[in-house]
């Protein structure tokens, strides 16, 4: 398994490991977009006292799904690639975006105005961060 942490691999407020669809060309490329994803969330994760087990490739049937939070954080599944299109990757903020959307989801089931408060607020934090 793949450690996807600047921090060391005691700290448990991260990403425990990534898996591309290794299935699909470009395996690495989507590898490359994961581990760079899981770094760019990691001080935003610590400070949200946030985990998650693993963060999936994942590509749907269904072309609008792009994102999936399993069991608030035990698996976060994203989507790189268009429907359609499994030899494109989508841009790398759009993805960072999904991945936000998701990591609201360790906190906050519904897409209430509590859920957008949230993903607003942490979305700042992570541009801070860059």
């Amino acid at each position: 398994s793949n450690f996807a942490s600047t921090s060391g691999p005691d700290d448990p407020y991260r990403c425990w490991e990534f898996k591309e669809l290794a299935r699909q060309g470009n395996a690495s490329e989507a590898r490359t977009m994961l581990e760079r994803v899981t770094k760019q969330v990691q001080p935003l994760m610590r400070r949200r006292r946030w985990r998650v087990k693993l963060v999936r490739e994942f590509y749907p049937k269904n072309p609008n799904l792009l994102g999936l939070n399993v069991n608030r954080g035990a698996e976060i599944r994203l989507r790189l690639r268009p429907p359609g299109d499994p030899a494109r990757f989508f841009p790398y903020e759009h993805v960072l975006g999904t991945m936000l959307h998701e990591l609201v989801h360790n906190t906050i089931g519904p897409h209430n105005a509590a859920f957008y408060k949230l993903l607003d607020e942490i979305t700042l934090e992570v541009e801070t961060d860059m």
